[in-house]
């Protein structure tokens, strides 16, 4: 008995490298809340320059984590194979691509940013802050990306616990320079909506020196150069290529899943908001898990190490499964407890502690596919994760929505039980293909046991 409650190496590595990377996400949302609570102390129309932005950042970093997540695989691949000397060269062909590529769709926005905000659904009682807030912080998204496709490296070798570090020290320099600049404390100016946007720039550079000076020590830009080859591109492009299709699926997805639960009206709306606020804390702790499937089945990807891709996989299972459960019984049991503290208004309630139940059940669905769809990636199988992810994500989810909504009149518990089944759908198609893959590699070992 006792010993089913010991971890076995296999639980303390991937913890060791699940944890900091699912932490690293909650944190990162209660760092952002917090400026954002400071921003909005400044009026509504201060708050809604700010967000207004959020779209068009998200864009250019949905490009940005994309590359950042095929290097990780690219580099985990190498880490199990003993070719460290590679790194390197990775990493600098990448950045031609980053820097090329990103760099112009950077200045792209910098030029038209005022008709995209407006595009965006900015008004002109808030357009000239926005713009202020805007043109600031391109450039820190900009760093951000080269910041996050290094922080990529460190993903492949399974170091996330320095991840965490670096931008926590990058958050933490951003709220404190937040606060010094939008207020103007002490010998500070109150500069507003450009001291938040100073402030981003600030946190970005103190999280792109920290990652630099580690990479350097390393010694990761000692190796490989920045020549872009056929080869490279060949096998980059088809890890990129699945994984950025899966995320611009998802974010078309939410685009229009948000526009239709919008036209429900301005409380269920606002009670939406809330559910998903708070859903955003476990979905990036399972997006931290699912790193950790990502980074351990690239590990072990070569077919001599399958007892220890199959360890892992079951690993990955067993924990998304204990955290789920956790986190359910934590949800449901508090649900008014946990929306009283986003609303305090009693007749917001009733419904509100309603979503949040959904919160609790989407907890199973959600990490089980994200911890499968971390191993398929690494696997090879991007191209295959995309193609269920549009079908569930962009087709299915919208269609499913509008009918509950419109044809049967549910309301907002009718698009949280199509955002079930969504996450539901994603689960048993990342399950199934898993299955096949597990197959596959078990034919493939008996064939070539060495």
């Amino acid at each position: 008995m006792g010993d089913n409650i010991v971890l076995t190496s296999y639980d303390r590595n991937y913890l060791r490298i699940g944890l900091p990377a699912a932490l690293e996400g909650v944190l990162m949302i209660f760092l952002s809340n917090a400026d954002i609570i400071m921003v909005g102390t400044l009026g509504a129309g201060a708050i809604a320059a700010v967000s207004i932005f959020t779209q068009p950042r998200m864009i250019l970093l949905t490009v940005a984590r994309s590359v950042a997540a095929a290097v990780t695989i690219l580099i985990a691949e190498r880490f199990g194979q003993d070719r460290h000397d590679t790194y390197g060269d990775i990493l600098k062909k990448t950045i031609v691509l980053v820097v090329v590529f990103l760099g112009l769709a950077h200045i792209v926005f910098f030029i038209h940013l005022d008709s995209i905000l407006i595009w965006m659904g900015a008004q002109q009682d808030y357009l000239s802050d926005a713009m202020i807030y805007g043109l600031w912080t391109l450039p820190a998204v900009f760093i951000t990306s080269v910041t996050t496709l290094m922080q990529a490296v460190m993903f492949g070798r399974g170091e996330s616990m320095r991840v965490l570090s670096i931008n926590i020290q990058g958050n933490v320099v951003n709220v404190i320079l937040n606060a010094l600049l939008i207020f103007g404390l002490g010998p500070f100016p109150q500069l507003g909506v450009l001291g938040a946007a100073l402030g981003t720039i600030g946190g970005t550079l103190w999280s792109f020196y920290l990652t630099l000076r580690i990479l350097y020590a390393w010694g990761i830009f000692a190796q490989g150069n920045y020549c872009l080859t056929r080869a490279y591109l060949r096998e980059f492009l088809s890890v990129f290529g699945g994984i950025f299709s899966e995320q611009g699926f998802e974010r078309i997805g939410m685009v229009v899943y948000t526009r239709m639960v919008a036209e429900l009206g301005t409380i269920p709306y606002a009670i939406h908001a809330i559910a998903m606020n708070f859903c955003d804390f476990y979905y990036s702790f399972c997006n931290g898990m699912g790193k950790a499937s990502t980074v351990l089945a690239g590990h072990n990807r070569d077919s001599h190490k399958q007892n220890e891709w199959r360890r892992y996989l079951w690993t990955g299972m067993r924990w998304s499964l204990i955290f789920s459960i956790i986190v359910f019984l934590i949800t449901f049991l508090l649900r008014e407890e946990i929306f009283a503290v986003y609303a305090r208004d009693a007749a917001l309630l009733p419904l509100g502690s309603l979503i949040i139940a959904y919160v609790a059940a989407v907890s199973f669905p959600e990490a089980y596919q994200m911890v499968c769809a971390g191993i398929l990636r690494a696997s090879g199988k991007t191209t295959q994760v995309a193609a269920y992810s549009f079908i569930s994500i962009t087709v299915l989810r919208p269609i499913i929505t509008y009918i509950f909504l419109y044809k049967y009149n549910m309301g907002l518990e009718g698009a949280w039980l199509s955002l079930a089944l969504d996450q539901s759908m994603r689960a048993i198609c990342a399950a199934i293909l898993l299955r096949k893959v597990y197959h596959e590699r078990n034919y493939k070992h008996a064939l070539n046991p060495c």
